[in-house]
This record gives C-alpha cells, structure tokens and sequence, in this order.
C-alpha cells in the first residue's frame, strides 16, 4: 500500500539482502498495483469449450496472451492456461492459471513462469484478498504480490481479476537467499498433528490430493525436515519447546501471520480451519519460512455465525473439533504470547485502521469501478448488483458478505483493545541480522537485534567470540528503533563488533527492566565468516556473463552462461576441492571434484553455469545458472567455510560480460567478452546506446571510494543521492541534460562538507526522469 508515510521509508527495504540482490527484477511491473492490467487471451474455441466443460481438470490448453500495463505492451506465443483453485473451480466466474514455461521450458516472462487469475466470486468487491496481501507486503512478510487485471478470453471480457503471484521456484529465489529447500503446499487437514516418526507418513492422500504437497525437489521427494518440525511442535515438552522450535522455524514469521489472520478475519486458514499455507525449509538456514495462502474470505466474509470483528485473540474458533498444534501450543509459551499480542497491537495501531486504511481502500475503489460494472461474470454466482459493489467497502451485510470491509475494519479495531492482554514473561530476540555479511579482516560488523519485552528492555549486549576464544568479548547495543511498517524495524537495537582477522560467532544476552535476561539464538551461535584471502594472494572471479545469447557456445554447442577464473599469483593453485555457488547462504552448491585441476600463475579457467554437471559434457560445467537480472556468486576454500572470492551483480546486458579490468584488478565494468583470454574492457555507448536503465557500483563493500556506473537509454536530467543507515543525506550529485550512454561517478566516501562518511551502510538513489534505482552500499575500514 502506498501511504505517505511508507513512501518515506520506502529505502529501508533495501536493507533486506535479498530485495537488494533482485533490486533489478523487473517482477513487480506485472504487479504495480497503481493501475488495472489488460490480459487478452487468445485460443482455439474447442479448446476453450473443453477447459470450461472440465474445470477440475490441470489440463493446459494452448494460448497466446497478451499483457498490456503502463510499462509494456506485449504478446506471448505458446503458453498455456487452465482453470484453477479449489472450492472455486464449480463457481461460475472461474479461476485461471497462466504458464509461461510448460511449452517452452525455462521461459520465463518478466521474472515469472506463471501467474495466477483469481475471480473473487465469493467477494463483491473483488478486492479483499488484494487489501490482505498488501498487508503482509507492508510488515516485511514473505507473501505474495497482488494487482487488478482486466481479463479477456477470445474477445470477450470475462471480468475484473487479481492477478497473485504464484508461488513457486521464482518466489523462492526473490524472497530467500538459499531458493533450493523443499515447498510444501499444505491443504485441509494440513493441522500438523503427529502421525509417526516415518517421514513417509506425510505423504498421505486426503480428498484425492496430499495435504503436504512437496511441489519442488520430486526425484528426492524427501520429507525428513517436515518430519522432524511436526515431531518438534507435538513431541517436545513445554519446557523444551522454544529452544527447539527456534532451531526450525522462524517463529515470528507465524506469529505475524496468525496476527494478520486475527485481524482480517481470515478463518480459512491453519489455525482455523487446517488449511492455506505454504511452508519453505531454507537449508542455509536450516528453518522452515511459514508462507501466507488464500485471502478471499477475510474482512466480513464467512459462512458461520462466528462475528469475526470480535473473535477471541487467544483462542480463534475453529470450524473443527480438535488443536491447531503450533499455534495452541505456542500461545502457551509466555514470551510467544506476547510477542504475538505485541504484534496484534502493533496492526491495530500503524495499519489495520480506519485512519490508515481509508483512502487508499477508496482509491482502490475507485480504480477498479469500471471494470467491476462491466464484469458479468461478477453478478452470476450470487447475483451481486453493481450497489452491492459499492456497498461492500462500506457497510454491505447480505448472504455470506456480514461486514462491508470499512465495517468489518473499524469493529476489529474497537475490540481488540479489550480482548488482548500482556503476562508475565521473560523478554525475547526474534530477529538478529548483522552485515557485511562475509566481512574482510578489517571489517567492523553492524549486529541488528529486534527484541520486545512488554515491561521494557533494560538492554542488549552481543557476546562476541573471535576465533577459538572461550571467553566473550562483550558489545554494548543501543535502541535504534526506525519509523516503518515492519514491526521489526521499531524493535530494532544496533551494536558494532570491531573489525576481526578470524571468524567468530555470537549470542545476543537481552535484559529486561526487571533484570531477566536471556541469551538468544537459545541453542548455538550466530556464526560470522570473513572473506578469507586478499585477491593478491589467491584465485579470482575475473569476469562472468549471465546472459549468452548467441556469443560464444560450450563444447556441446549450447549457449551456456558462464564464468571465468583467474589465477594472479605466482604459483600453482590446486582447485580441487572448492566450491562455486550462486548463494550466498550455501557455500557448497557446486565443487571442483577432479584432483588434478590445478590454474597455473596468470591463467584463465571456464566454468559454464548450465546445470548440466552430471551429463558427461566435455568442458567443466556448475550445476546452477546465472541470473540476467542479477544475483551472487561466490568461491569458497576446501574448508567449505572461507570465502576465496565473491561479488554480488545487478542487471546483465545479453552479450556482454562483467569483469575486472585489468585482469585481478579491483575494477569492475562491462567488459567485450573475452573468456579464456585476458580482459579489455569496452565503451557499450561506443558500440550500442543502452536500451534500458541499468545501476551498477564497484567494488562493494568498498574503501575508500567507490564508482558509481549507471546506463541511460535516452536523454535525462540524473540526480544521485546517498543516504545513511537513518535515512539522512550524505551526498548528493545531480547533472542535467545527459544524453543516452553510460556513466560513471565516483563517491569518494566524503559527505557534501567534504568530511569522511565513516564506515557503515549506505544507500546509493539514482533518479533518471522515470527511472529509479536503489543500492546498498557498505564502507569498510
């Protein structure tokens, strides 16, 4: 939702590693919710015919789309669409299912492979679900995008549509740093009760479907971690319970989903009704992320007689007989009943309100207007009228619809006041993040904690222990709370560890006003890694391309990404052993395995990214891909732990590579390929104007300055500013009337006085007419 107030703290997202490693994913012009999308479907009437005789059937039939928005007008050939959801395939306003890549595997149109085409029949204003997702967007939640869409099949309208992103393996790779775990899309009655110690018993069919669906990951079809969080969540005694849920599952992520679940009356769901979440097991982290599902019956809607505006917090009713295991046994936990009290509160206050709420509900209302007057389809289920449209923001009580959304979110509001409570408790850490997160020896590390306490935390004190030291070196955190909509942010203490020559690992000890304390992570330590050698001493990432189209092709004759290393030292390097990766959390994705590999002093090695490691190609091939829209890759030492070499990239341009120049160098830029060989760089404005926006900054982390490149495809007025950790302005630099080309500005580490920034975080915002760009930066010292 686009308030005021979140516009003014829109660049604290890019704090997030993973929003700044897709900060060129071009995702969100398919979900920019600032209009009403147009997707025209075209395909053989039999075909049509067949889908809408069969809507139980996954069949896809053939079609071309068209999508038209603001940004782009195009048109795709061979893609494919059937009807989907569950209740809602008997409805008469069906729902749809577009793919991008069955016909053509690997395709993928402006970052997806599929989209979903909710109808909303259940919802006469077809926008609750689109007012639910935008919550979660708002708290940081790992959630779906959701925009309007103006569906047509074969020339005729079939009504106003919200278009949700479908989760899936390109969720995974926006959202989470290791996108290579297990997804489980979990169904009725997916309560997570125990069945037994056999991981298989989860495989289960209920209603002819699995209510755990492993949907990535088939040929493993491995469900040992599903296995083991059940266990953990029924087997594990109430005293034991925290330290071995933390170990598992990111805990505030469900206590933020039954929170928003409680306030938008969201009863089909797992606390309610055994139904509608996904849940992803990040191996890096070694967690399952609990994934919001299914948003239509919310705000009002329902068929029971429950009054959802004044549903008891502590104990949501159930539409069965029976525990919801995780969310009642957790609400037994003090520290958890708190938390989650804490952020029910905190909705109430900053977002689920009249006051906050009102006028963008209004001006969504009003955006879609025309095209829910003209949508048939809408009136066929229930026979909703146009003034039930109207009244269904407002106060509409008619059939299954109690509340008008309006209604609904003013009653929820006046009564949480009076059924929500604190108890006594101890005070809790769900967060801690630090950065930069594959530090170099002379490094300081920023620690970020977000810890609540209802009576107030006295302090926060990082134990810090370098290297093998048994003792901990102690670091005062100070209370930094940021105005924003992720409920993190306000509860958010900062410390600083100096810079180390070793790696180290940490607990956070929280204390509470009463003199409680607690060290958290409860079990084991947050584990810190530098970056290991200096590039002069060591092989190097010296240049990559992410989006071969038709330059050069590997042995087999395919057009492969790929990646070249060099060695700058002078002597024999042995990579046997090493790793390479495209994560920065999974430093063991791909290993050298042939024992006599060695890169001689000033040599260059081929390694193509093709997923194509186990096929007998000749040549060495990486078992993962590059990213044209950019990612990370990473080197990493024998030991599996020290990174040798890594950098993190922004958008590619089909062709050419990115790499240092001269070879080993600490200069970056876009590069004539030049793979085996020695590196030159090449002026693409001298060759080619840009066709699109592009940003890139090297090096990063940097010091003591840094080059700003960024790449204009036609005439503009450019401003950049910089920005530290608080939002204030440290640099800014502006020039008017620059013609298409590229660029380059470097930021010398000085603010606008000329005095030295210091070492820190950093925010890099490039303004070019309509184009926007954001960067994170970090100083090192």
């Amino acid at each position: 939702m686009k308030t005021a107030a979140r516009t003014a703290i829109l660049f604290l997202i890019f704090f997030n590693p993973i929003l700044n490693a897709q900060s060129n994913d071009e995702s969100w012009k398919l979900y920019d919710d600032s209009q009403v999308a147009l997707i025209e479907v075209t395909m053989g009437p039999s075909d049509y015919t067949w889908m809408m005789d069969n809507p139980m059937s996954d069949s896809l039939q053939h079609c071309s789309v068209r999508i038209v928005t603001k940004y782009f007008d195009e048109t795709v050939e061979q893609v494919g669409i059937s009807i989907r959801g569950n209740t809602s395939r008997a409805a008469l306003k069906k729902s749809f299912k577009i793919s991008f890549n069955d016909y053509m595997s690997g395709r993928e149109f402006y970052g997806v492979d599929k989209m979903n085409l909710n109808g909303e029949h259940n919802d006469p204003s077809i926008a609750r679900a689109k007012i639910c997702w935008d919550v979660f967007q708002e708290i940081g939640m790992p959630a779906s995008r959701a925009a309007h869409a103006a569906v047509y099949i074969n020339n005729v309208y079939h009504g106003l549509y919200i278009s949700v992103e479908h989760i899936d393996d390109e969720f995974l790779k926006k959202k989470f740093a290791d996108d290579s775990g297990n997804l489980w899309k979990c169904l009725y009655p997916a309560d997570l009760a125990f069945i037994s110690n056999n991981p298989d018993s989860y495989k289960y069919y209920s209603w002819e479907r699995q209510p755990y669906a492993l949907t990535n990951n088939l040929e493993t079809n491995d469900y040992t971690q599903l296995a083991k969080l059940i266990r953990i969540i029924n087997k594990t005694t109430l005293a034991e319970f925290p330290d071995s849920l933390e170990t598992i599952l990111f805990i505030d992520e469900f206590l933020k989903y039954i929170a928003v679940n409680v306030m938008v009356g969201c009863w089909d769901d797992y606390w309610a009704n055994k139904n509608n979440y996904y849940l992803y097991y990040e191996p890096a982290q070694k967690k399952f992320h609990w994934i919001p599902y299914d948003y239509d019956n919310t705000l009002g809607i329902s068929w029971m007689n429950t009054d959802w505006t004044t549903a008891d917090p502590y104990n949501f009713p159930k539409l069965y007989k029976g525990e919801s295991p995780l969310a009642d046994r957790m609400l037994k936990v003090p520290e958890y009943r708190n938390l989650y009290t804490h952020f029910v509160e905190f909705l109430r206050n900053n977002i689920l309100n009249v006051a906050h709420l009102y006028q963008e509900i209004d001006h969504l209302k009003n955006m879609i207007d025309d095209y829910a007057v003209s949508d048939t389809y809408r009136t066929r289920d229930y026979g909703f009228t146009i003034n039930d449209f109207y009244s269904s923001f407002t106060g509409l009580n008619m059939y299954h619809v109690h509340n008008g959304i309006i209604d609904f979110i003013d009653k929820r509001y006046k009564a949480i006041p009076g059924s929500i409570n604190y108890v006594d408790a101890n005070p809790i850490v769900y967060k801690i993040d630090y950065e930069p997160k594959n530090p170099a020896p002379g490094d300081s590390i920023y620690v970020y904690a977000s810890g609540f306490d209802e009576a107030g935390i006295e302090s926060m004190i990082i134990k810090f222990y370098p290297g093998n030291q048994a003792t901990a070196d102690d670091y005062t955190m100070n209370f930094k709370p940021l105005a924003s909509t992720t409920i993190e942010d306000t509860d958010r203490w900062v410390g600083v560890i100096p810079p180390m020559s070793a790696n180290g690992k940490f607990q956070i000890e929280v204390k509470d006003s009463s003199g409680n304390s607690v060290l958290f992570p409860r079990i084991g330590f947050v584990d810190i890694e530098t970056s290991g050698q200096s590039s002069a001493n060591n092989i190097v990432i010296n240049e990559f391309m992410a989006d071969n189209v038709s330059f050069i092709t590997d042995p087999a004759g395919e057009y492969d990404d790929w990646i070249e290393l060099y060695n700058p030292t002078q002597h024999v390097i042995q990579l046997y052993g090493m790793f390479l990766t495209d994560g920065r959390k999974n430093h063991t994705k791909w290993m050298f395995a042939d024992s006599n590999l060695v890169l001689n002093p000033g040599e260059h090695l081929i390694v193509w990214c093709d997923e194509n490691h186990n096929d007998n190609q000749t040549g060495i091939h990486a078992n993962f891909k590059l990213s044209s829209g950019g990612e990370f890759i990473g080197l990493t030492a024998s030991d599996s732990t020290t990174w040798i070499d890594s950098l993190s990239f922004g958008q590619q341009t089909a062709d050419y590579s990115f790499g240092r120049s001269p070879d080993g160098s600490t200069r970056w830029g876009f590069l004539t390929p030049t793979p085996g060989a020695t590196n030159s760089t090449t002026d693409v404005e001298e060759e080619t104007l840009p066709t699109e926006f592009r940003v890139a900054v090297y090096p990063n982390p940097f010091n003591p300055a840094t080059t700003i490149q960024y790449s204009l495809p036609k005439f503009s007025d450019v401003s950049i500013a910089i920005y530290d950790i608080l939002g204030r302005i440290v640099w800014t630099f502006n020039e008017t009337g620059k013609s298409a080309g590229t660029y380059t500005k470097i930021w010398n580490g000085k603010n606008n006085n000329g005095v030295h920034a210091g070492s820190g975080i950093y925010l890099c915002r490039i303004n070019a007419g309509e184009y926007l760009s954001v960067r994170k930066l970090v100083m090192i010292k």
